[in-house]
């Protein structure tokens, strides 16, 4: 690094003049270059024989290309010293700059020492300049020792690619070009990235033997070069673990790591190592990386690895280097594939899933041993695959769309689940863990092109894809389990309830009004037959039903707060924004009514067990409580008050017993869900309009007692009604 002094005092007058002399150098070779093109033209047409055409020939064409590389290398000389003066100079100005202009208090001396400008010692009484701080030397002190080292890089990387360009070609012109320092910084990286995948390669090939030092040298070269095509192309394409290479190299050492290694326990340290490695894997196989696609196909290295895991390599079973394909093969990959974050091409995922099925279709008995139990759920390879998916929502919704593939149709109504005879009576730590829920995580990314759990906006708009994907799953299951709740498996509710937050203004449009065209916001053509089996079904999960209630009332505050306050309290007429409001809430009602009956049926199948009821509402109520947890930014004071009011008044009036009388007439003992509505048109009044006016909500006949109270509770009548008919038989 240069010293305050020289960089303060540096003549740049000779790099100026480097640049134009390399400049007229580049204009020289330039005019050279048409008649070496022509002599190689002339070579190209002549005939030779002997030793002319097998010596003479290449040497001319040999030659013709030394002018074109002269002339790159001359421009790469002057673009790199061009670069660097300008960087230099850029740095020496702000030195002096920094140096002409010190902070208040603060003095700097020619040679870089900071000092007072006056001794706090020594001043007078009088004196009324700030004292600078030790922060204010420390910050100032920093700011200079910047402004030198982006000299220093300047100069480093100037003469480190000036050495580059000749390095290796010694009696000629080499063809690096280099249009500025940041190609040669680019360059160098790369260089170190390839030396570090090398030498990751070998640590990982030693995994059985490595002591803590070497561990944590592993652990910090693959965090540092995962997501660099050159370090992990070199690191996928250099591994060896027990005198096995490459692909099978990588599945084993996953497995290894997957295991725990010989003692069984899988360390923090392991679970680092195989999230790094995953994502070595998708970065050395994404587009225009190394071991990525060929024009649009996979590389052979990918099918290679495929392959690898479905067939094993054929060792027999006491070999210390085999690998059992199938089962054993593909849940090795997708678990590796699942692991940390990475992020897969959507070929990559495409071409695992097709062999995966393509197995599981063409195998006598795939999932011998595992199929009926709970095991079987956790080691089924499409887990980790739909995992992987979840990071590429893109993909995801490629992967489902029913227009290009059936996939969807295969995973919904077709394949035979691992476990999937169990899996509703797992606890819920292997629920959450399950292959199912990985499945349901990836149709959430699908048809929301979001990662699963994030609602990002209510009401949201989606391709025509999203939409099919989301009608076809909720038709599959509306179909299906009517009367039989626990028909969904447990592992999907609560991805379907993040689907149908996701979707919360067509179904609010669906329940609340007597749709004859398709949903304003994704075209859906779903009926409440469709819908509120389906609903049903999740609501076995209350914190799954709470999503789908706290992303409702999300929506249906919003809508009310788009209305002024007057639209409220005064029936301005057909084709009115009074109108449009009444109408709105009296959908809202009949939604939310629908909402209801489903909560009821899940109580009333509870019986006389009170515990379990007030469990269910306790654990809704945990998720809506206070503001909505969808992750959605609420606009304004008036809409926060709206949701939050409206959430508590429905969690204060959750009913925790209903009997078969109750059951026949809901809409005579239920109204938590109208209660909720009017609280919440009455917040909007008492925030939008003078208090002078509140009076008129009690006006009778009036717009808001008759339009928007009365006959919203008549439509929430309509829902409770219609959502009791539509769910089925009575079970149990």
């Amino acid at each position: 690094m240069p010293s305050f002094e020289e960089l303060l005092n540096v003549k740049l007058t000779s790099l100026d003049t480097a640049v134009t002399s390399w400049t007229q150098m580049i204009g020289r070779l330039e005019k050279m270059t048409p008649d070496a093109d022509a002599m190689k033209r002339h070579a190209d047409k002549a005939v030779w024989r002997g030793e002319n055409a097998s010596v003479t020939k290449p040497f001319v064409g040999k030659t013709a290309k030394e002018f074109h590389d002269a002339v790159t290398e001359a421009q790469s000389i002057r673009d790199l010293i061009k670069d660097a003066h300008e960087k230099i100079k850029d740095a020496k100005a702000d030195l002096k700059r920094a140096y002409e202009n010190p902070p208040a208090g603060i003095v700097i001396y020619p040679n870089g020492v900071l000092s007072h400008s006056v001794h706090p010692d020594r001043r007078s009484a009088d004196n009324t300049d700030p004292v600078p701080t030790q922060t204010d030397f420390d910050n100032l002190r920093k700011k200079l020792e910047a402004i030198l080292q982006r000299a220093a890089d300047a100069d480093e990387l100037c003469a480190w690619g000036l050495r580059s360009l000749v390095k290796g070609h010694p009696n000629d012109f080499g063809s690096t070009n280099y249009d500025s320092l940041r190609d040669v910084k680019d360059a160098r990286q790369e260089i170190q990235d390839r030396k570090d995948g090398k030498e990751a390669a070998q640590l990982y090939g030693r995994l059985d033997t490595l002591d803590d030092k070497e561990r944590d040298h592993l652990l910090k070269l693959v965090e540092r070069g995962k997501n660099s095509t050159a370090f992990s192309a070199e690191l996928l394409t250099n591994l060896n673990f027990r005198g096995r290479d490459d692909q099978e190299a990588l599945l084993m050492i996953a497995q290894n790591l997957e295991g725990g290694g010989r003692d069984g326990q899988v360390s923090s340290a392991d679970t680092k190592l195989l999230a790094a490695l995953s994502t070595s894997v998708a970065t050395a196989t994404s587009p225009g990386a190394p071991l990525g696609p060929v024009g649009g196909v996979n590389s052979d290295w990918t099918f290679k690895l495929i392959d690898v895991a479905r067939n094993g390599n054929g060792l027999p079973d006491r070999h210390p280097g085999q690998i059992k394909g199938g089962l054993s093969g593909f849940s090795t990959l997708t678990e590796m594939m699942a692991a940390g974050n990475a992020k897969y091409d959507g070929r990559f995922l495409d071409s695992v899933g097709f062999s995966i099925r393509n197995w599981e279709e063409n195998a006598d008995d795939p999932y011998a041993g595992v199929m009926k139990n709970w095991k079987g759920t956790q080691q089924d390879p499409m887990g980790g695959l739909m995992e992987a998916f979840t990071r590429n929502p893109e993909a995801a919704e490629a992967y489902f769309d029913p227009a290009k593939t059936d996939n969807l149709d295969y995973f919904l109504e077709k394949r035979d689940w691992p476990g999937g005879s169990v899996e509703n009576e797992m606890p819920q730590d292997k629920i959450d863990s399950s292959a199912r829920r990985s499945f349901g995580e990836a149709l959430e990314a699908a048809v929301s092109g979001n990662p699963p759990g994030e609602t990002l906006k209510i009401p949201a708009e989606h391709t025509k894809a999203q939409a099919a994907i989301f009608q076809n799953t909720v038709e599959a299951y509306g179909q299906n389990i009517t009367g039989d709740p626990s028909g969904m498996p447990a592992g999907l509710r609560r991805p379907m309830a993040g689907m149908f937050a996701e979707y919360a203004g067509d179904i609010h449009q669906l329940l609340g009004m007597e749709k004859n065209l398709p949903s304003k916001y994704s075209g859906l053509t779903l009926t409440p037959e469709d819908l509120v089996p389906t609903m049903r079904a999740i609501a076995e999960d209350p914190k799954a039903f709470g999503r789908i209630h706290d992303a409702q009332t999300t929506y249906t505050a919003q809508g009310i707060d788009s209305y002024d306050g007057s639209a409220f309290l005064h029936d301005q007429g057909e084709n009115s924004k009074s109108r449009e409001l009444a109408a709105f809430v009296q959908q809202s009602n009949q939604s939310v009514g629908y909402m209801d009956a489903i909560r009821a049926d899940v109580i009333y199948n509870m019986g006389d067990d009170e515990k379990s009821a007030n469990g269910w509402n306790k654990m809704m109520q945990y998720h809506m409580i206070g503001a909505p947890v969808t992750g959605i930014p609420l606009a304004g004071d008036t809409l926060q008050r709206i949701v939050d009011i409206g959430t508590t008044e429905y969690m204060n009036n959750l009913n925790t017993e209903v009997d078969k009388e109750t059951r026949k007439n809901l809409a005579a003992n239920f109204s938590a869900g109208n209660d909720q509505i009017d609280r919440m048109i009455e917040t909007a009044v008492k925030k939008k309009v003078p208090e002078d006016q509140w009076h008129l909500m009690d006006k009778d006949p009036g717009h808001f007692e008759n339009n928007l109270q009365n006959e919203g509770k008549v439509r929430y009548g309509v829902g409770l009604t219609g959502g009791g008919g539509e769910m089925g038989k009575v079970v149990g």
